[in-house]
C-alpha cells in the first residue's frame, strides 16, 4: 500500500514536473512562428530577410519538441500498437507493457546522458551557428534535461505494469 502511494506521488510529481516544462515547448513554437513570419516579411516586403533566420527555427524546434515528449506520453499522444495486444489477456499485455516500459526507459536514459556529454563536448569546444552566432551547448543539455521526465514516465510505466503482472490470477 505504501509503495502505491509513493508511486501516486511520483505520478503527480512527473505531471507536475513535464506539465511546467511543456510551456518551454509552446514557447519555441511561438519562436518558430515568430521568427518565419518576420523573415518572410522582411525578405518579400523590404529585401531583408532575417540573418540566420533558418538555424533560429532549427534551434526553436529543439526546444519546441523536447519538453513536450514527457506530456504526450501521459496524455497518451503517441503510437501505439493496441488493437492487437487487446485481444491477448492482460497478464501477458501488462508483461509487454513492461518490457516495452523498459526499454523506453533505457533509450531515455542514453539519450539523457548522451545529450549531456554532447553538450559538454560543444561547450567546450565553443560551437555556435555559423549565422546567428547563437552557442549549441544549452540546446543539447535542453534535451537531456527534458528526457529527465520522460524517463520518469516510463519508471512509472514498469511499475505499473510490473505490479500488474504480479497480481494474482490471470485475468
Amino acid at each position: 500500500m505504501e509503495a502505491k502511494k509513493g508511486l501516486d506521488r511520483l505520478a503527480r510529481f512527473t505531471s507536475a514536473f513535464s506539465g511546467s516544462i511543456e510551456w518551454l515547448g509552446m514557447g519555441g513554437i511561438l519562436l518558430m512562428f515568430l521568427v518565419n513570419f518576420v523573415d518572410v516579411v522582411g525578405a518579400k516586403l523590404f529585401l531583408w530577410p532575417v540573418p540566420g533566420a533558418t538555424e533560429v527555427i532549427g534551434l526553436a524546434q529543439i526546444v519546441a519538441i523536447a519538453p513536450a515528449i514527457a506530456m504526450a506520453l501521459l496524455l497518451n499522444r503517441h503510437i501505439r500498437v493496441e488493437f492487437i495486444l487487446m485481444r491477448l489477456p492482460k497478464r501477458f499485455r501488462a508483461t509487454l507493457s513492461c518490457i516495452s516500459s523498459f526499454f523506453g526507459l533505457t533509450i531515455f536514459v542514453l539519450i539523457a546522458w548522451q545529450s549531456y556529454l554532447y553538450g559538454h563536448s560543444l561547450r567546450k569546444a565553443g560551437e555556435i551557428g555559423s549565422t546567428s552566432h547563437i552557442p549549441f551547448f544549452p540546446f543539447a543539455y535542453l534535451i537531456a534535461f527534458c528526457s529527465l521526465p520522460v524517463c520518469l514516465v516510463f519508471l512509472i510505466e514498469v511499475f505499473k505494469s510490473l505490479a500488474e503482472v504480479l497480481e494474482d490470477g490471470s485475468g
